[in-house]
């Protein structure tokens, strides 16, 4: 796409997405289409003859879509998702979709516990493991949320809503392992202040307990951060190249966060 097309067309472009209720993806493959078959067909009309300025008006009477060749194609490239779900009410789907989340969440809460169980993890826990599991699976409820809209859903009204909140999270739940291993860190020293014995065995116990609770806490967050630059990375690649196409600059902001009317 060069300079000169891109200030011809990209007002007529924006003004039919804003007829589209399709992905972002979708809108940017027929946009391009489109703007690439005014160019050619505008080329065509400048070299018999015509004036810029007709040549261009003559293009975009001839290719800009109609109202309801907009509506036939926006029914045409209906996600699959909402095909498939068409004839339920959406209040019925908002419900299933929920229910699913909370059994998700709920069967990873299950399978990191049992995995640390069978690994006798648990054995001496610190009193912070289970607020930082718990705050795993509402991690992973969120990633698998914001998953489910991009790629199954594949609802782009608002794509940058949610985002901050997944990477707030792991944030959330590294600070909460730090901080848990610092406080327990007070609770033993303020136990060997107060006792005569030998410290050797309630440090290794703390140093064991704290090793496996920090480990346990970095994996959930790390996990947590590169769902949030997997997420982030696609929503900023399929954003830049409508921004691009549609001659927005500089990038617009979305409701609450990123990128906005997407």
């Amino acid at each position: 796409m060069n300079a000169a097309s891109n200030g011809a067309f990209a007002p007529v472009l924006r003004d039919v997405e804003k007829a589209m209720t399709l992905p972002i993806p979708e809108r940017v493959r027929i946009l391009e289409e489109l703007q690439s078959d005014l160019e050619e067909l505008m080329d065509r009309l400048v070299d018999e003859g015509l004036p810029a300025r007709e040549a261009r008006a003559r293009a975009l009477e001839a290719l800009v879509p109609s109202a309801e060749t907009m509506a036939e194609l926006n029914t045409l490239h209906t996600p699959l998702y909402r095909r498939l779900t068409r004839q339920v009410s959406s209040r019925k789907v908002m419900l299933a979709e929920r229910w699913l989340l909370v059994l998700a969440t709920f069967a990873v809460l299950l399978t990191q516990t049992g995995t640390l169980f069978r690994a006798r993890l648990l054995q001496d826990p610190s009193p912070f493991l289970v607020p930082v599991l718990l705050g795993g699976a509402a991690l992973f409820a969120l990633v698998l949320r914001k998953a489910f809209q991009f790629w199954i859903k594949r609802d782009h009204l608002r794509p940058g809503q949610g985002l901050g909140a997944i990477l707030w999270s792991s944030g959330g739940i590294l600070s909460l392992g730090v901080g848990g291993m610092v406080l327990d860190l007070y609770h033993v020293a303020g136990i060997l202040e107060a006792s005569q014995e030998s410290p050797a065995p309630l440090v290794t116990d703390w140093l064991v307990r704290n090793s496996i609770f920090l480990s346990v806490t970095i994996i959930i967050a790390l996990s947590g951060g590169l769902a949030w630059l997997v997420l982030s990375q696609w929503l900023a690649l399929v954003s830049r190249s409508r921004r691009e196409l549609l001659g927005l600059h500089p990038p617009l902001h979305l409701e609450g966060e990123g990128e906005h009317d997407c």
